[in-house]
């Protein structure tokens, strides 16, 4: 069987007015089985509460099963730092992660991460078991080599413990790519080990990755889309062993 998996970090609303149609045409015209977002937001200054990007798109996209998974209160991170962004008047500036299928989600849940000293944002993982027991982990880590890397040993540690095999995407923040193959490498095939790429153009980065299971196999690996978000997507056609 194989399997055709996009993911992107949808960057919020920023532009997303002139992103939105890109984003939806571009997965329309690759047509993936799943598709996994991070950096989704449900924002009462953009949307109706509960409205958010994700449902947005799908409206247009028309996957049958999704679920959201809330992470962060935004406004609330920007307040307890003192962050200039932070605005009392906005109640509600929610972000998560995302994930669209063709294949019926049979159970879900979200994990959140342990949120580590002087690290400003809670961060989460959110798993997702498709009706023919492959399993998916959505992941976006704080954007620190260390943080992330205790974030990725969680992951690991989550899996482990619930029994699961899955396919791993997201926004891992690591750059030091080491930091992966050391926690990884002896049970998961590693995008960024396979194929030369890079998923974040504006400081010519590589960020996000997709693992998959030893007992599976990259058919076909691209890191591509223009002006649908600060990062690249990454699609991947992945033969389940």
């Amino acid at each position: 069987m194989i399997i055709k998996i996009l993911n992107l970090n949808l960057w919020g609303y920023n532009d997303f007015d002139k992103r939105k149609k890109l984003i939806v045409d571009f997965i329309k015209k690759h047509d993936p089985d799943i598709v996994t977002f991070q950096e989704v937001r449900d924002d009462s200054r953009q949307n109706t509460i509960g409205d958010n990007q994700l449902e947005q798109l799908n409206r247009s996209l028309k996957y049958k099963y999704s679920n959201f998974f809330e992470t962060t209160d935004v406004n609330h991170v920007n307040k307890i730092t003192n962050d200039p962004k932070y605005d009392p008047s906005n109640p509600r500036v929610k972000e998560g992660l995302g994930i669209l299928s063709k294949q019926r989600i049979v159970k879900s849940k979200g994990f959140m991460l342990n949120q580590h000293k002087k690290d400003r944002y809670p961060r989460g993982i959110l798993w997702a078991r498709l009706v023919n027991n492959v399993d998916v982990v959505v992941a976006h880590y704080s954007f620190n080599d260390l943080f992330s890397k205790l974030h990725m040993e969680e992951t690991l540690k989550v899996i482990k413990n619930n029994r699961l095999q899955p396919i791993i995407a997201g926004d891992f923040n690591i750059l030091n790519q080491e930091i992966i193959k050391s926690a990884a490498s002896e049970e998961y095939r590693i995008s960024s080990n396979e194929f030369s790429y890079i998923s974040f153009p504006p400081k010519n980065e590589t960020l996000d990755y997709i693992l998959i299971p030893r007992s599976y196999k990259f058919i076909s690996f691209e890191c591509i889309g223009a002006n649908l978000s600060d990062h690249k997507a990454l699609l991947a056609e992945i033969e389940i062993g």
